[in-house]
């Protein structure tokens, strides 16, 4: 019991120190301190665990492949290739429903915070002739802006998950690509149920140029030459992002100039305090013996892992807004609930395989961690979408929560079965 009281006290500290805008690496590097303390670690050894942690070869990997993908973010937008890759789907698609749902999921294919606000024009022009409510609406840009964030490795939160879980990309991959088509149907179903089909009209009529064809892509083979790499080849996803960031700056003829600028920028972003908290809040959960202690609490308790492995990354992501909070945080925990007590819970997320127990709550816990961040009031993309479109705010979370609640379960019985 007092392993769990002091990890819902640091995951408390961690609520609280994001709620007053402190940096989430930050948060985290002192909650591991405060994390080792409370386990009894002498300040010798939590420092080296420390240190050994945040300059460790997972964390440079980790930290190179984040600012990368920063880069090749700025790198497309400065083309201009986002907007044309947009602008031009609307002249290929016929069906406005499609359009209406493309638009987000396309850009969802970059992790800009606060994204949605970038297709929230489109999508209201391309319902606008739909007899839809504005909460239906701001559902379906807000919805399909986000299902890419299960299978496309750009999103910081995918990234970290992989790499805490000690799961290649493909693999990783391979486990939640089933989760982003039950979103994209799932989310089909909620937003479109009952609104007929509606073709392009007007000047649209016309058949799409060759121009539309290549803006179109221009803005997709950076992004799928990233997937193919990185997942279908099982090529370094670090290695991948530079060849493509550095061949799409050259294709768009960006100054080297100007690349220097965006490199500079993602080195002085927050992401490697990011990284340095993560990695440093892992280090000390395993070197602690925190989670040598929950499994056999939970056995002793009744209280059925599954049931953590859904609240722990839920309340998480619900509270925070941000995936690599319950990524950074509860996935660790998670995937120790899944080892054999004899074997030690450590060595299930220390350990360079996981067992297959292990995999499967941390699945359900990526499942159920992204379901508190897109409920959550702190997401950036939900307050953006519900203003652009003057929705009610409850009635947007009441459509959002259904397909959520399909996702989650869907995860839940595929983690009992198995």
């Amino acid at each position: 019991m007092g392993a769990l009281v002091k990890l819902v006290l640091v995951c408390l500290f961690i609520v609280v120190a994001l709620r007053r805008k402190m940096n989430l690496g930050i948060a985290m590097l002192l909650a591991a301190v405060g994390l080792g303390l409370m386990f009894g670690m002498g300040p010798v050894k939590l420092v080296r665990g420390i240190v050994a942690s945040v300059f460790a070869l997972d964390s440079a990997e980790l930290a190179a492949a984040l600012l990368v993908v920063m880069v090749l973010e700025n790198v497309m937008r400065h083309a201009g290739f986002l907007g044309g890759m947009t602008g031009a789907l609307g002249k290929i698609v016929r069906d406005r429903r499609a359009v209406a749902a493309l638009l987000p999921l396309l850009v969802g294919f970059l992790p800009s915070a606060g994204g949605a606000l970038f297709s929230a024009p489109m999508v209201g022009e391309a319902t606008q002739e739909m007899s839809m409510s504005a909460e239906r609406r701001s559902f379906i840009n807000y919805w399909f802006r986000h299902p890419m964030e299960f299978v496309v490795p750009v999103y910081p939160g995918l990234i970290i998950a992989s790499n805490l879980l000690r799961l290649p990309l493909p693999t990783y991959v391979k486990l939640t690509a089933p989760f982003f088509v039950i979103a994209v149907v799932s989310g089909a179903f909620v937003g479109f149920h009952g609104v007929p089909r509606a073709e392009r009209a007007g000047s649209d009529t016309a058949r799409p140029t060759r121009e539309d064809w290549i803006a179109l892509a221009n803005g997709l083979v950076p992004i799928l030459s990233v997937v193919v790499g990185a997942v279908a080849l099982s090529v370094d996803i670090t290695l991948v992002l530079g060849v493509v960031a550095i061949l799409t700056a050259l294709y768009a003829r960006v100054p080297v100039r100007k690349l220097a600028v965006f490199a500079k920028e993602a080195v002085a972003s927050s992401i490697i305090f990011l990284i340095a908290g993560v990695m440093a809040f892992k280090g000390v959960l395993e070197l602690s013996g925190a989670l040598e202690e929950l499994p056999a609490f939970f056995e002793s308790s009744g209280v059925p892992v599954i049931l953590v492995a859904v609240v722990m990354p839920f309340l998480v992501g619900f509270l925070t807004g941000y995936a690599p909070a319950y990524a950074g945080l509860a996935l660790p925990v998670v995937a120790g609930l899944g080892a054999p007590i004899a074997g030690g819970a450590a060595a299930a997320t220390a350990g360079t395989f996981l067992a297959q127990r292990s995999i499967d709550l941390a699945i359900l816990g990526v499942v159920s961690g992204q379901a508190g961040v897109m409920l959550s009031p702190a997401h950036l993309c939900l307050s953006l979408t519900v203003a652009h479109f003057g929705a009610d705010f409850g009635g947007v979370c009441k459509l959002v929560a259904i397909p959520e609640a399909i996702l989650v379960g869907a995860a839940a019985v595929w983690t009992v079965l198995k």
